[in-house]
């Protein structure tokens, strides 16, 4: 009998090992099979590929004279995720090694100088002292300089201070040449005029009724504040220029009018002036103008023959377009 219970026992001992056995067997499977999808996974993350696209077409940053134009290019990349487990893909354009470059508007010519940096740059648009263009660097947390003839110059740390937020609206701010080497910000997020102290990097509000009020747009040239209003009537259109707050010339055209008002009619790009003339003549004939002509600020009046900015294509009053592209602008005359 005794027997017969041990061995029962016995049995019984055997069946909870085995199912002991059989729990720690399926928590293993288990883990593993976890280890596996996570492995899975891991190896269906996405993958990211990266290809160099080429060298874009030139951008006009300023005109330094009445033939002249500064422009700018980049290498420009792509960069793509495959999605990966989940099948969704994505690709993020982007732009690296700027370049600076001047060249001639009137006739296509060979570059005079242009120059590249193995880093990218935001050049802004319309700034133009002793042959200097003006930059933001690493997310518009640094400003720089750079001359024609040389490299950039070390950048600088930018503060912005409140209400300015830091922020640069690239469709409406405007950087312009300012009094005592420093730099006037129109229209940055959060104010609408500030000045940047290029000593200290510090941008401070300033608040000025005048500059806000009569001004479409405004720079320091040659030690004097010059300021451009648009003239708005029913049947002619043009601009008045002041010097220091002084009423000293204009230019007029009849005949046609904006019917809108809108920052981009005046335009001080560099060392000359953008005007945006109507599509239309108050007769609803076309007119000749249309489009953003180039004028001379010193003295204030047009190109003779006209030539027009359309983008970064520059027309002349024939009607040929003259645009450099990237094959066109290379490394050359560097100090």
């Amino acid at each position: 009998m005794k027997k017969n219970v041990d061995k029962i026992m016995m049995g019984r001992d055997a069946v909870k090992s085995m199912s002991v056995r059989g729990k720690v067997f399926a928590a293993v499977a288990w883990v593993a099979m976890s280890l596996t999808v996570v492995g899975l996974l891991g190896g269906c993350a996405d993958d990211v590929s990266f290809e160099w696209m080429g060298r874009s077409n030139g951008y006009v940053v300023s005109l330094v004279d009445d033939s002249l134009a500064l422009l700018y290019n980049e290498r420009e990349y792509q960069e793509c995720t495959d999605g990966g487990f989940m099948g969704y893909g994505d690709c993020v354009n982007g732009s690296d090694n700027s370049g600076l470059f001047l060249v001639n508007y009137r006739e296509k010519k060979n570059v005079y100088w242009g120059d590249t940096v193995d880093y990218p740059v935001l050049f802004m648009r319309g700034f133009y002292r002793d042959s200097t263009v003006f930059f933001l660097k690493n997310r518009e947390k640094e400003f720089g300089f750079w001359k024609i003839g040389n490299k950039p110059s070390s950048t600088k740390k930018i503060e912005w201070h409140s209400p300015c937020t830091g922020l640069v609206d690239y469709s409406k701010t405007k950087f312009r040449p300012w009094k005592d080497g420093n730099i006037l910000v129109i229209q940055a997020k959060g104010c609408d005029l500030a000045v940047l102290d290029t000593a200290t990097g510090d941008v401070v509000e300033i608040k000025n009724d005048d500059l806000k009020n009569n001004c479409d747009d405004m720079s320091y040239k040659n030690d004097v504040l010059i300021c451009f209003k648009a003239i708005y009537a029913n049947d002619y259109y043009g601009t008045r220029l002041f010097v220091n707050f002084e009423l000293t010339d204009s230019l007029v055209w009849k005949s046609a009018n904006w019917s809108l008002i809108s920052e981009d009619n005046i335009e001080i790009l560099g060392d000359m002036l953008l005007i945006n003339h109507p599509t239309t003549l108050n007769d609803l004939r076309g007119n000749v103008l249309a489009g953003k002509n180039v004028n001379s600020i010193n003295p204030l009046k047009p190109l003779n023959p006209f030539v027009k900015l359309d983008f970064s294509t520059f027309i002349d009053s024939s009607g040929n377009k003259l645009l450099y592209r990237s094959s066109d602008l290379f490394v050359s005359g560097n100090k």
